[in-house]
């Protein structure tokens, strides 16, 4: 693998997880309905699991051996 094969490889991750963050940003008010006050985590544009205690949702990822970037939102009321 030629180091433009990783920098391609991290760019297409890091375009993902901004698909993601935008994803949240443009779903906000739907979150607020079923997760205000918790942190909502976002895999490829699709829930992916959610807690009121950051550590706890951390954990749970760490379990699930996803390798894929994750994005986190705190979901306010």
């Amino acid at each position: 693998m030629t180091p433009q094969d990783i920098m391609d490889c991290n760019m297409d991750e890091l375009s993902k997880l901004k698909d993601s963050y935008k994803w949240i940003y443009s779903n906000y008010e739907t979150f607020k309905k079923s997760y205000k006050n918790q942190f909502v985590a976002i895999k490829d544009t699709e829930y992916f699991d959610s807690d009121s205690n950051l550590e706890r949702l951390v954990e749970r990822m760490k379990l699930s051996n996803t390798n894929d970037l994750v994005a986190i939102e705190y979901i306010h009321p």
